[in-house]
């Protein structure tokens, strides 16, 4: 009996029982991935194979362990999406045939798909990049495939927070450590195609274009003008080499009919040749999401941002940084928000029960920042405010000095991961923080100087 009709058997015999799915993303893509693989090398035998296609398309993949789910539909038959990958319940206006419509996203092309549980990784580890709730998240696979050179899984994906206007496309790949999103653009109503940069092979740079799937050409310009066919992966989804000039480069995608419906620049890389975070600023400081999480107040805060900075919420990013209350009943939000285009800068939003809420926004983020602050002030109940230090991850005990001279104090709060609630005086003197790295080491501080320089405005630091 041929290796081919022993996995078939093992299969057909496998229906009676459905195995738990693995933990691990990585682990069950990439053994979906070694299966693809000697499905491959198994079209040699012709006539087996035939045989062997023709009986899988009727048995389920029962575990991670199953082949993986390749979804290529035609383009005249659109497939019904799976369950992870429900279209989003949240109305939108009647797009156009090329254009993303969030209440019918694009079929998924490519494989192995994403099973469910994996999917739901890949949806909170998003939702904390971004600073919202998982369930406020929908998270939309539309292209995947095996990078050979890593054997990694990587994928094109679109994602909304349904409390909000925030949208955003851009690759994923499979990680030792976990999901990592290696590329991130803004996702708009009338998007007709998804251009990522790629990281490179060897010595090349590559563009991957993901449009709709009845799409009948993607071409690539290295000069801007003389179009070349890029190289088809699955319907509406084509790669090509970058190896024009970076300020002429142009990707564009043509219809059904013929037309045009996309034309613009290639994405830059870095010069390292890593694909950027599309959209993202430099000064980012990563440091993920502290706190409760509390999806309608981060976004009464980003829409206050966006109202200090005189634009439209559509215009702006941002990630959150930590969310906390206190027992007079003020909730808050510590962020980092950016205007599309521009630097991101520290804001802090505090909501008071029968106050209108205030904003408090900071100077744009330096490079190496080690904490970020901002001042509860007319707290209910208290005659004295309280300072909020967000230091960076893995620092050490944080430690406030009153007055020149004076004992730094140990204020580190337990259960925190870090941040400090420190009381001061409505009239402070000259005060400062202390933060320690995390060996501790009273001789190499992360930061030391006075709290002024952490709650400085935008325009001033008095």
């Amino acid at each position: 009996m041929s290796p081919i009709d022993d996995e078939l058997r093992a299969a057909l015999h496998g229906r009676a029982a459905v195995l738990a799915p693995s933990p691990d993303p990585l682990a069950g893509i990439e053994r979906r991935a070694r299966r693809m693989r000697r499905n491959r090398a198994a079209t040699a035998v012709a006539g087996s194979v035939l045989a062997v296609a023709a009986i899988a398309l009727a048995v389920p993949a029962l575990s991670p362990e199953a082949a993986p789910r390749v979804s290529t539909p035609a383009a005249s038959t659109p497939a019904s999406p799976s369950p992870s990958e429900a279209p989003s319940p949240v109305p939108s206006p009647a797009a156009a045939p090329a254009q993303y419509d969030l209440a019918a996203p694009w079929a998924y092309r490519g494989g192995p798909t994403l099973d469910p549980q994996d999917l739901a990784t890949y949806t909170r580890k998003w939702a904390s990049t971004v600073g919202v709730a998982a369930d406020e998240v929908v998270f939309t696979p539309l292209y995947g495939e095996i990078h050979e050179p890593s054997q990694r899984f990587r994928f094109v994906y679109a994602a909304y927070v349904k409390s909000s206007d925030m949208m955003e496309y851009g690759l994923a790949m499979s990680r030792e450590a976990g999901p990592e999103f290696l590329s991130r653009a803004p996702l708009t109503r009338d998007t007709t195609a998804m251009p990522v940069p790629v990281p490179g092979d060897g010595e090349f740079l590559s563009l991957l274009v993901v449009a709709a799937p009845d799409t009948t050409g993607l071409e690539y310009a290295p000069n801007g003008a003389d179009f070349r066919a890029m190289t088809a992966k699955a319907p509406g989804v084509g790669i090509d080499a970058v190896d024009g000039d970076g300020a002429l480069d142009r990707v564009r995608v043509l219809g059904s009919d013929g037309s045009e419906v996309f034309s613009g620049p290639v994405p830059e890389f870095s010069d390292s040749g890593e694909a950027p975070v599309v959209g993202r600023p430099d000064n980012l400081l990563g440091w993920g999401v502290r706190g409760a999480q509390d999806a309608e107040l981060v976004g009464r805060a980003v829409a206050g941002f966006a109202a200090r900075k005189q634009v439209t919420r559509q215009q702006v990013e941002h990630q959150v940084l930590f969310v906390g209350d206190n027992d007079s009943g003020q909730t808050y939000v510590v962020l980092q928000g950016w205007v599309q285009g521009q630097r991101a800068q520290v804001f802090g939003w505090v909501e008071t029960p029968g106050r209108e809420a205030e904003g408090q926004l900071r100077q744009l983020t330096e490079p190496g920042t080690a904490a970020v602050a901002i001042l509860l002030t007319g707290i209910p109940g208290r005659t004295t405010d309280e300072l909020v230090v967000v230091p960076q991850p893995a620092t050490g005990e944080v430690f406030y000095r009153a007055e020149p001279g004076a004992d730094p104090q140990p204020v580190s709060t337990p259960g925190l991961d870090g941040v400090a609630l420190i009381d001061r005086d409505q009239m402070p003197g000259e005060d400062s923080i202390v933060l320690l790295d995390g060996n501790g080491d009273l001789d190499r501080p992360t930061f030391d100087g006075p709290v002024s320089s952490l709650l400085c405005g935008e325009k001033t630091c008095s």
